[in-house]
């Protein structure tokens, strides 16, 4: 994932996995390729994914909001769409996978964690040799498909929880955020889908 080298001492290594099934499973055989409409006007063949169930929607001026719950009930995918223009039939979403990396060094310091940072930081409970932090490199992928969604990586906010129950339709053909939220109140991983 980065400059990992003969200079490396020691890796400090913080993961988190998810691999979530649907509680409702979209039907693999309904996947199709349809349009996806790109913020600039443009649009690119995706596969969608199409499910004719209930589930918790909310909606506004602004946004429609859904809620996909995973086998257990106790995560859920939260998918965040603008709300551009209305329809009456399925839910439909694309498949997905994004990948990210970063390196957060830049960043903890720009927080206020510089002393861990710099090279006068004491790792002496590690190591007996003079050592500093030569990166600290951050690495995600989230995949939706017809069974679930698999991802890798760490987030945490809080939300408030404003959904309804009520039978609407829900096309994801345009941009969207998504999150995958554990009991309603903390945001395991989030993102934007937006090729």
């Amino acid at each position: 994932m980065g400059d990992i080298n003969d200079d490396t001492e020691m890796l400090l290594l913080n993961a988190i996995y998810f691999n979530g099934i649907w509680k409702t499973q979209f039907d693999d055989t309904e996947t199709y390729n349809d349009k996806f409409y790109i913020s600039n006007g443009k649009t690119k063949n995706v596969l969608m994914m199409r499910l004719e169930a209930k589930f918790p929607y909310y909606e506004d001026d602004s946004v429609q909001v859904v809620k996909l719950p995973y086998v257990g009930n106790e995560v859920e995918m939260v998918l965040i769409l603008p709300r551009i223009r209305f329809g009456i039939s399925n839910l439909k979403l694309p498949k997905f996978r994004l990948e990210a990396k970063l390196d957060l060094k830049e960043i903890l310091r720009k927080i206020g964690i510089g002393d861990a940072l710099s090279e006068r930081a004491n790792f002496r409970e590690l190591t007996d040799d003079a050592v500093t932090i030569g990166g600290i490199l951050h690495g995600g992928f989230i995949e939706v498909n017809e069974k679930g969604t698999e991802s890798a990586a760490a987030t945490v906010i809080n939300i408030v929880p404003l959904m309804l129950m009520e039978s609407k339709a829900f096309i994801a053909d345009q941009p969207f955020l998504f999150a995958i939220v554990r009991n309603s109140d903390t945001v395991l991983f989030a993102g934007q889908f937006a090729k």
